[in-house]
């Protein structure tokens, strides 16, 4: 069991460990990347790191913990630049997700290392609520709009969300991402387009 990191409020030397540790881990791999390398590269001691963090794992997810409203705030504006109605938040922001899952740093860190280092259930449950979000968020307008049920909205949310964390996957492992990327787009289209032909 980890235990809890001594310190959680913001400070120089968190923001200093945090900015230190997300580009090497972008760059070396977090096997690769050593505490000592860390507190190097961020100019602080290791007695300012174990006061921040619990361990390397502890600072690895608080590297994605920063990530993520990264992540959400360039899938909504990204989405919103090239939506012409709300109907089509849900096709184009998977779209614009994907795309996002292509970035190398994003690829690395949290597709690639997020599952290994995390586990696979803690890496689904740290980034499931911007997932939640994001679908709530879409599906509503479909429900408005009569495309599905109400009642359907958590089962299909539920379903889109692991169809999105597959593509993620099948990227992180892919040999070609951007072809890798493409494919899992043109299925998620064509899903999300079946649910767009008629009424509920």
């Amino acid at each position: 069991m980890t235990r809890e990191s001594p310190a959680k409020r913001p400070s120089r030397n968190r923001d200093k460990l945090l900015k230190a540790a997300r580009r090497l881990f972008a760059e070396r791999g977090y096997a690769e990347t050593g505490t000592e390398d860390i507190v190097r590269e961020a100019g602080v001691t290791r007695g300012a790191l174990y006061h921040q963090f619990a361990d390397k794992q502890d600072l690895f997810r608080a590297v994605l913990e920063e990530m993520l409203p990264e992540i959400g705030q360039r899938l909504f504006d990204e989405t919103m630049a090239r939506i012409a109605h709300d109907r089509d938040d849900l096709q184009v922001g998977a779209q614009v997700l994907l795309g996002i899952y292509t970035d190398p740093e994003v690829r690395r860190l949290f597709l690639i290392e997020g599952p290994a280092v995390l586990g696979l259930s803690d890496w689904r449950a740290l980034q499931a609520p911007l997932s939640t979000l994001f679908l709530d968020h879409a599906l509503q307008h479909l429900v408005d709009e009569g495309f599905i049920a109400a009642g359907e909205m958590r089962a299909v949310n539920e379903l889109l969300s692991g169809a999105l964390q597959q593509a993620a996957l099948g990227i992180a492992a892919a040999d070609a991402p951007e072809a890798a990327r493409a494919g899992y787009a043109a299925g998620l289209d064509r899903l999300i387009g079946g649910l767009m032909k008629g009424r509920a």
